[in-house]
């Protein structure tokens, strides 16, 4: 039997076990506290640093902490648009919920996943994770869960254009909201109207609509503006443009009482100015579109200065953590170095022995000093690194700046095109020539924000571009836009905005100071592993190119501004691999014929 004393110990090791699992225990509860705060306070960056260092103080068996840790840390990483950080932080959340049999921890990382996939345009893949939500949802005692996966279910079968299945969940989840979530079953009206709006009942749409935004008014301003903009729209799909024009601006001056939807602004102006077209009300439908092209500018100037404030924070924090790093390396080398010394003082017992610890330090100084000039050889090297990558930084700035100011050139020619037309008494030309303007400011406002589009989309804006370039050539313009049939099979993704600029320059260098027949081809084929594209023209070439100017005699902005974008491209495309050839024909005369450009993209 064991002994009194054997008994007590057991009992004291078991006593101080139970203290430090506490002690571990609160700590954590206590960092979870803290991560909500740097959360709510929008520190996002601050909750990944600080969630690192907590689940290193962390058993590995506690899954329940680690959890709730894991999933605070994939939301820092998302809200910094970290999409890698996010994905993984979110499946070991899932991981930790499934060893435990949390089924509402793994509802909430699967969740996190699933619009992480939506948000990657991996469609078809958020549609099977979110699927496995709704299981799971089903068995919670929370209802609003379900709610949530039908309208996230709903969601995703419509971006795979399945109408029905998406309408079907809509409904499901209507039936299933409870009648005090006002905003909840709003939300759901509005889907379910813009799908009846879309398959032509528009009766039905707008019925359910006016449902919806009179529910939306007994909450407040807020979340009127909203509803009064989508049921503006089924107005506008119906035809009824004089109540969508109400509508709009109802919407656009509740908008304004907070802090103004920019978003929710530019489809207020582009829908009231199609609306006032196809009232024959020109002179409202100019206004319109000539303050969303104002709007777009201060849009886009907005976004350059927001991402260069953001690029600067990112390189200060940078130089922060490297100081840190540099000063807690100086600190331990000096307590190193000042041990070393104590240890050769208290060693000194005699002459030999001095001589022996001098020739000892003289060696290990020479070490050090090499160590030093290694290190600080390496530290140079960082800094010319950093430094390619600021120019490289700035490179980019730059060549978004001058998009954000490309595009409001491009934007005044065509609404003094659309001015023309008007005083010309077309309205016919006027009203199709908006409906286009407007088509391509949409399609310039998704492509901006975007690296890569798939290539079918490329080649509807290039379309659309051309399209209202030859409304301006009397004689018109004679142009095609075709890709290989695998290229628009596979439908490739292929750098956004990166062929326009070499288009407008054959059209204005090349095509515009030619006289006869008009032509222009631009072709997508695969190379190899990768992608070319060739911009020809028939136009007068290179060298007889002339210098345009405004009728006023200055000189031509929006030729100045194309020459330095292309500048811009062509460093951009050596720089990553890619390569840029112009060419200019002959005919067999010997007589220019026009210039080829072959962008070949890795």
């Amino acid at each position: 039997m064991p002994s009194i004393r054997t008994t007590v110990a057991t009992r004291h090791l078991a006593v101080i076990l139970v203290i430090a699992c506490l002690v571990t225990w609160c700590r954590a509860q206590d960092g979870l506290e803290r991560l909500r705060a740097l959360g709510d306070v929008g520190d996002h960056r601050g909750v990944i640093v600080l969630a690192d260092s907590l689940l290193g103080t962390l058993p590995q068996g506690d899954h329940e902490q680690r959890l709730a840790i894991q999933l605070l840390r994939s939301m820092g990483h998302y809200r910094t648009q970290d999409e890698t950080g996010a994905m993984a932080a979110a499946q070991l959340a899932h991981g930790h919920a499934r060893a435990i049999a949390d089924t509402m921890g793994m509802v909430r990382a699967l969740r996190i996943i699933s619009e992480l996939m939506f948000d990657g345009n991996r469609f078809e893949d958020a549609l099977r994770v979110e699927r496995e939500i709704f299981v799971y949802a089903r068995s919670l005692p929370d209802e609003s869960f379900l709610i949530k996966s039908y309208n996230n279910l709903a969601n995703r079968f419509l971006m795979l254009e399945q109408r029905d299945s998406a309408e079907y969940y809509y409904r499901e989840g209507l039936r299933r909201v409870k009648e005090d979530d006002v905003y909840g079953r709003a939300m759901l009206r509005t889907n379910i109207a813009k799908l009846l709006s879309e398959r032509g009942d528009h009766d039905a749409a707008i019925s359910m609509m006016r449902e919806a935004a009179e529910a939306m008014g007994s909450l407040g301003h807020e979340k009127l503006y909203k509803a009064l903009n989508h049921l503006a729209y089924v107005y506008h799909n119906a035809g009824r443009h004089r109540e969508a024009i109400a509508s709009f601006e109802e919407s656009e001056r509740l908008n304004a009482l907070g802090e103004r939807d920019i978003f929710v602004t530019m489809e207020n102006l582009g829908f009231t100015a199609e609306s006032h077209a196809a009232l024959g009300e020109y002179k409202d439908a100019y206004a319109a579109m000539i303050e969303l092209e104002e709007l777009l500018h201060e849009f886009y100037t907005r976004t350059a200065n927001e991402e260069l404030l953001e690029l600067e924070k990112r390189y200060e924090a940078k130089l922060k953590e490297e100081e840190i790093e540099r000063l807690d390396a100086e600190n331990s080398e000096q307590a190193a170095r000042l041990r070393a010394r104590s240890q050769m003082l208290y060693g000194s017992l005699g002459l030999v022995l001095l001589v022996l610890v001098a020739a000892f330090l003289l060696w290990r100084n020479l070490r050090q000093k090499r160590r030093h000039a290694s290190v600080l050889e390496g530290l140079n090297t960082e800094l010319r690194d950093q430094k390619e990558r600021i120019e490289e930084i700035n490179r980019l700035l730059q060549l978004k700046v001058l998009r954000t100011q490309m595009n409001p050139h491009f934007i005044y020619n065509c609404l003094n095109a659309i001015n023309n037309l008007v005083r010309k008494g077309d309205h016919a030309g006027a009203s199709s020539y908006l409906d286009g303007f407007a088509r391509l400011l949409r399609m310039v406002l998704d492509h901006s924000v975007k690296d890569r589009v798939p290539i079918s989309q490329e080649l509807d804006f290039l379309r659309q571009y051309l399209k209202l370039e030859s409304l301006r050539f009397e004689e018109g313009l004679r142009y095609d836009v075709d890709a290989d049939r695998d290229l628009l099979d596979d439908d490739v993704d292929v750098p956004a905005l990166l062929v326009q600029p070499f288009v407008e320059n054959a059209v204005w260098h090349g095509l515009a100071a030619k006289e006869g027949e008009k032509r222009l081809s631009v072709r997508f084929q695969e190379n190899g592993d990768g992608l070319r594209c060739i911009v020809e023209d028939n136009g007068v070439g290179r060298r007889a190119a002339p210098k345009r100017s405004h009728s006023d005699g200055s000189p031509s902005m929006g030729l100045q501004l194309t020459n330095e974008r292309l500048q811009l491209l062509a460093y951009k495309l050596e720089a990553s691999g890619r390569h840029i050839l112009f060419e200019d024909l002959q005919a067999p005369d010997g007589t220019a014929a026009g210039t080829r450009v072959e962008l070949l993209l890795v």
